[in-house]
């Protein structure tokens, strides 16, 4: 809790010095506005056909049906989620970031890549790139495809590509398939395949693994493939004054905190690079919080960060220097000067007020019987 407090608590005290001395001068300037502190990014496609193919492909898919757990030993199903976004990716043209998750978990996904569309010969392929690294450096990457004017900084050299499938255009949209197997060690299997087919509003995903004599191992036949319809995108993207930006993956209509109560807060922050600076999960507990945070010691980033959470909202927060560390940062946590910085959070509980003193029974006024 000692450290926890230092890295959050000790620059709200300076901005709380700054603020005192600035009421003793003149009023604080009104905040930046969003696209003052962040440039806007759109994504530069190298020729109308890749565009056409990126397009059909952008956006936030849900399994048509509900997808049966795997591992031994496992039951039951749930649906799965996929976020497909044109992200920023140094060296790679034409990238786009995706995201799968299971539908019962939004915010934590269990599969981020980058897939590239590339002319290859008189046709195109499309690249699927695996990022290197520990679930550190993707825990910065989670929910970044939903704002690009802050995705962090992600170049060729972290990625490792792993497979191409050739694609055409099919319909109102592209179909593609790998051009030859690829070596594989999932499920017994020594090489895979690949297919996938986008049309409108569906999408269809299939792959084979295959054994040491040739013979399908998994994914054979219908439970092959996976077929995929656009959805609702659920996760909602805020962008606040002074470039705070939020993005809510759950907010249930649970439980809402009150003025006096306390929510407790699981967190994990990072800076842009990757490096994890702090988390209340490596603690092994959340951290309490008075309602309302905005009269609480922390950053500025987190006293305007929460505003409509309730109990179990999983939220992402991108706090730009001026509402974090500022030009100082935190150089034993690893923040430098100027820093944006990258908080995954989640409220575990909420709790209310403690309930008022009881008061003492008065007795007979002086000079009664």
């Amino acid at each position: 809790m000692q450290n926890r407090l230092a890295l959050l608590a000790i620059p709200a005290a300076l901005a709380v010095g700054t603020a005192i001395a600035q009421d003793n001068a003149q009023p604080e300037p009104a905040p930046l506005q969003y696209d003052e502190v962040w440039e806007a990014w759109t994504p530069s496609w190298s020729s109308s056909a890749i565009e056409s193919v990126a397009q059909s492909f952008i956006g936030s898919w849900k399994t048509s049906a509900p997808v049966a757990e795997a591992g031994e030993g496992a039951e039951g199903s749930t649906d799965m989620l996929m976020t497909v976004a044109a992200a920023p990716v140094e060296g790679v043209a034409d990238a786009l970031y995706v995201e799968q998750y299971r539908a019962d978990n939004p915010g934590e996904p269990f599969r981020q890549a980058v897939m590239q569309i590339y002319k290859y010969k008189d046709g195109h392929r499309l690249r699927t790139y695996e990022i290197l690294g520990d679930d550190a450096r993707k825990g910065v990457l989670i929910g970044m495809g939903h704002l690009p004017e802050a995705f962090p900084a992600l170049s060729r050299d972290e990625l490792i590509a792993t497979l191409d499938l050739d694609i055409s255009p099919s319909g109102n949209g592209f179909k593609g398939r790998t051009p030859y197997p690829y070596p594989t060690g999932v499920g017994g299997a020594v090489e895979m395949t690949s297919e996938i087919t986008v049309d409108g509003d569906t999408m269809t995903t299939a792959d084979r693994g295959y054994g040491p004599n040739g013979a399908v191992v998994w994914g054979a036949g219908e439970s092959a493939s996976y077929t995929w319809t656009r959805a609702d995108d659920w996760a909602s993207v805020e962008r606040k004054p002074g470039g705070l930006a939020l993005i809510t993956f759950a907010n249930p209509d649970d439980d809402k905190p009150v003025d006096g109560g306390r929510i407790f807060v699981h967190y994990t922050g990072w800076t842009a690079d990757g490096n994890k600076f702090d988390s209340s999960i490596d603690k092994g507990q959340p951290w309490p919080l008075t309602w309302p945070v905005s009269e609480v010691r922390v950053i500025e980033g987190w006293k305007q960060g929460f505003d409509g959470v309730t109990k179990g909202t999983v939220r992402k927060l991108v706090i730009p220097p001026d509402l974090a560390y500022g030009a100082n940062g935190v150089p034993r946590a690893g923040i430098g000067p100027n820093a944006t910085l990258y908080f995954n959070t989640e409220i575990i509980t909420v709790q209310a007020p403690p309930p008022p003193p009881e008061q003492e029974a008065e007795g007979p006024e002086a000079g009664q019987d």
